[in-house]
């Protein structure tokens, strides 16, 4: 039991490491607030589409394609995001906070903070279906976090536009890219898939310091009881209820640690921007985003030691 949680401890240690690397560096004064944004732009940009890449490529999406796991996915996040909308409209009053708080229950980090942890439990190349579960579940994430916010600011989504953005995401691209190579059948040579693959390895430690480096650990005025309501519902009311439902339906292994990564995992640091940008409680959003990748540093490692202890993976 002992070495079962050594090794979930283990699998987020490194993300803990990169997330205090990113604390220090900006305590320190190394990088402002300015650096932050626009070197998370730049990796989101150029680094990206490689670890989407790297993690489809050489693969047969016709046997690792896992429909079970991707209609559950789908399914389950568009329930998250029904019941927590039907509860938080009916539990706060203010507009500008009902938008805020939907988008931070349901909203992951799983690319960030989601799929390193899966490559450190079984290595890398051996994570495609947590990749299928970016590829389909991050754009339901932008675009009813586009149509939640415009509704409880009073405006109307405008849905081709958001589409039309989805499919320029830089990790789209990356699946789309991986998608095309291998339907034609090309074959990289054997520098650019080595330059591919360090490009990958990179994107999530880089990603990680910058994560932390923009957590702002000052001054936290918002209403404790909005930030634990959303903090709770996005790493551990929700995760338990849709690890229950995976078990249930026979998910096991990589599958099942790929639903819990969508689940567990903090919410997501876009919905700062998201919320600030689009009329909602910015402030609201961002401390939610501190302390849910705070608990989550405590909270995965539980929630891998279950799982590891009961079996499943």
């Amino acid at each position: 039991m002992l070495q079962n949680f050594i090794i979930c401890v283990n699998a987020v240690i490194p993300s803990a490491i990169y997330l205090l690397i990113g604390i220090l560096l900006k305590t320190a004064g190394v990088v402002s607030d300015e650096d932050v944004k626009k070197f998370t732009r730049v990796v989101f940009v150029t680094l990206y589409p490689f670890i989407m890449f790297d993690n489809l490529y050489g693969k047969n999406i016709g046997e690792n394609f896992d429909l079970l796991l991707v209609v559950y996915s789908v399914l389950f996040t568009c329930l998250q995001i029904a019941v927590t909308w039907f509860a938080v409209s009916r539990l706060v009053k203010e507009d500008r906070n009902k938008g805020t708080m939907i988008q931070s229950a349901f909203r992951s980090n799983i690319i960030l903070m989601g799929l390193p942890v899966g490559i450190n439990l079984f290595g890398k190349g051996n994570v495609t279906q947590v990749a299928l579960v970016i590829l389909f579940v991050v754009p339901i994430y932008n675009v009813m976090s586009v149509v939640v916010l415009e509704r409880f600011r009073g405006g109307k989504a405008d849905l081709v536009r958001t589409t039309k953005n989805v499919l320029k995401n830089p990790i789209i691209l990356g699946a789309i890219a991986a998608g095309v190579v291998m339907l034609i059948g090309i074959k990289l040579p054997v520098p650019i898939e080595q330059t591919v693959s360090t490009l990958s390895d990179c994107t999530a430690p880089i990603a990680m310091i910058l994560l932390g480096a923009a957590l702002n650990l000052k001054g936290f005025s918002s209403d404790r009881k909005k930030i634990a309501f959303c903090v709770a519902s996005k790493i551990m009311i929700w995760p338990a209820l849709g690890i229950a439902g995976a078990v249930w339906l026979g998910m096991r292994d990589v599958a099942l640690i790929a639903v819990l990564l969508m689940l567990a995992t903090p919410t997501a640091l876009a919905s700062y921007a998201m919320a600030e940008s689009m009329g909602g409680n910015g402030r609201l959003a961002g401390e939610t985003v501190v302390i849910s990748t705070i608990g989550a540093c405590f909270t995965m490692p539980v929630w891998l030691f279950i799982l590891k202890t009961a079996g499943m993976f």
